[in-house]
């Protein structure tokens, strides 16, 4: 199963379907479309023998506990005072991005002309000093940002034998990469989106977002 976060900071459990699969489990299903989903929100909402639904959200499909999750997720998706994610659209590789990182750090290093070799602390802090003699660098910074989430991701992976954790948004269709904790997920991607779009910091960008979120992983410890 996969995790949708709520704005509130809570996890509802889901599952992604492809076309056939909603199609097969709709065919068996014991109410739907339930109107009060359709009316409100303009989702095709099913309900399957154990309890559990299947939603069609325009296209993205999805297979939900019961109705409760369902409907929570859409609410927050209603209500939710962030408006639009922050990743949709900047990750085109959805729920597969883990197996891109590697592409994305060598595409990264290639066009700052730096070398190389594995993640690790000094790639990121050669990255920087690439970065911070760019004349466009806000606007490179802002193109680049899934880069950043790879690289920054990779070299604590390693350091931490730990692993990427895809969450789904609550609008049903935005993938979010966090790092996978003892606690709870490690959400570093809104630190280098804050700092990117909201502070605008040019200085040390990827080597000060590290540390944090390195800081963070040896207090978990």
């Amino acid at each position: 199963m996969d995790n949708i976060e709520l704005s509130n900071g809570s996890f509802i459990k889901c599952k992604s379907l492809s076309l056939d699969e909603f199609d097969s489990l709709r065919l068996n299903a014991l109410e739907g479309p339930i109107g009060k989903f359709k009316n409100q929100f303009g989702v095709d909402v099913y309900k399957l023998k154990n309890e559990e639904v299947i939603a069609n959200d325009n296209g993205y499909y999805m297979l939900f506990n019961n109705t409760d999750d369902v409907e929570k997720v859409l609410m927050d998706a209603n209500n939710s005072s962030q408006g639009t994610e922050i990743l949709s659209n900047k990750n085109p590789f959805g729920k597969d991005f883990p197996n891109h990182t590697e592409a994305l750090i060598k595409e990264l290093s290639d066009t700052l002309g730096v070398k190389y070799v594995q993640p690790n602390e000094q790639l990121i802090r050669d990255l920087d000093s690439k970065l911070s003699k760019l004349p466009n660098a806000s606007e490179f910074k802002k193109r680049h940002l899934i880069n950043f989430i790879a690289v920054i991701g990779e070299v604590l992976l390693r350091k931490y034998k730990t692993e990427w954790e895809m969450v789904l948004s609550s609008d049903t269709k935005t993938w979010n990469p966090y790092l996978r904790s003892t606690n709870r997920p490690i959400e570093f991607f809104t630190y280098l989106y804050e700092d990117i779009y909201i502070k605008e910091n040019h200085e040390r960008l990827l080597t000060e977002i590290y540390e944090t979120v390195n800081d963070i992983k040896k207090n978990q410890r």
